[in-house]
């Protein structure tokens, strides 16, 4: 069995209405007006990294999702009530969830080429913002987190967190961070849920 599982998919043509009206009705009532105030596209990309969550439950779990065990503490790291642990990021391009019920955890992803950035200085970046959500902390203190030269691990505030770059897909840069020395990481691309069998 895995310790992290990764699932991740294109953004394009991810819409479903239905599906969304139906996620949407099952969040959190404050979260679900955080997200029915977002443009279309970012709401569409929160929702598909919330359908993405739900297929790694099932994987990890073997059981179904309940969007109203999500909790979104004011400045504070997202979670699910009684676990798994998880972190989603999106880009412009694509969306990805991680997951383990051993260890917290962050993802972030970034497209190739984004903001001008080298191959090289995305993969800083990924590194430094997967460590902050592994550790529940905001982007304001990235400049805190200090990254060893072959990017194995980051330190912050007094925790080391190990870094893993992931390859998800040819147009991004991904990098896991783990509180704990992860062992075996699943990359999945994941469905949505109404697209499947189609």
């Amino acid at each position: 069995m895995s310790d992290v599982i990764v699932l991740h998919a294109a953004r394009a043509g991810q819409g479903a209405p239905g599906l969304e009206q139906a996620l949407l009705e099952r969040l959190p009532y404050a979260y679900r007006l955080d997200l029915e105030r977002r443009d279309e596209a970012s709401r569409l990309a929160s929702l598909l990294g919330l359908y993405l969550l739900a297929e790694g439950v099932l994987c990890l779990r073997g059981s179904a999702f309940d969007p109203s065990r999500l909790r979104f503490p004011q400045g504070g790291k997202p979670f699910l009530e009684g676990g798994p642990h998880f972190s989603i990021s999106h880009s412009a391009c694509r969306v990805a969830v991680a997951l383990s019920d051993r260890h917290g955890l962050g993802l972030d992803i970034e497209d190739v080429g984004a903001n001008g950035r080298s191959r090289a200085e995305l993969e800083r970046w990924t590194a430094v913002e997967a460590s902050l959500k592994a550790l529940g902390s905001g982007l304001r203190r990235s400049i805190e987190v200090c990254l060893s030269p072959d990017l194995a691990t980051a330190e912050f505030a007094g925790a080391i967190v190990h870094l893993r770059p992931l390859a998800l897909a040819p147009d991004c840069v991904a990098t896991l961070a783990t509180q704990e020395p992860e062992g075996r990481v699943e990359v999945v691309r994941g469905q949505r849920r109404g697209d499947r069998g189609q």
